[in-house]
């Protein structure tokens, strides 16, 4: 990354985060702004997804790793296939799947 240079984008959230952001803000003092507060809690959130990735990788050889570094696809450990399995989907039971 150049550090002479920065370069920013802009994200949307809702306005009731924002509100709380605010009200932390105004309660705590700790933060100058929204962007500080949303910056950090990023760095903090991509700190902790990482180790998170580190523990999955240790615990399975690395093989949730692709070869370009990126997590591979289907690798969400949230749905298991013992969750769905023996299901339809959903799709398959709708009425005009079945001519009707």
């Amino acid at each position: 990354m150049d550090t002479d240079r920065l370069s920013y984008v802009t994200v949307s959230i809702p306005v009731a985060i924002a509100d709380d952001i605010d009200g932390l803000i105004g309660e705590l003092g700790y933060w100058p702004s929204r962007g500080a507060f949303v910056r950090e809690a990023c760095i903090e959130k991509i700190r902790r997804e990482r180790e998170r990735l580190r523990e999955i990788q240790g615990a399975t050889g690395g093989t949730d790793q692709s070869p370009r570094g990126k997590p591979r696809r289907g690798t969400n450990p949230g749905i298991s296939p013992r969750q769905t399995a023996g299901r339809k989907p959903e799709h398959e039971s709708s009425p005009k799947m079945k001519g009707g």
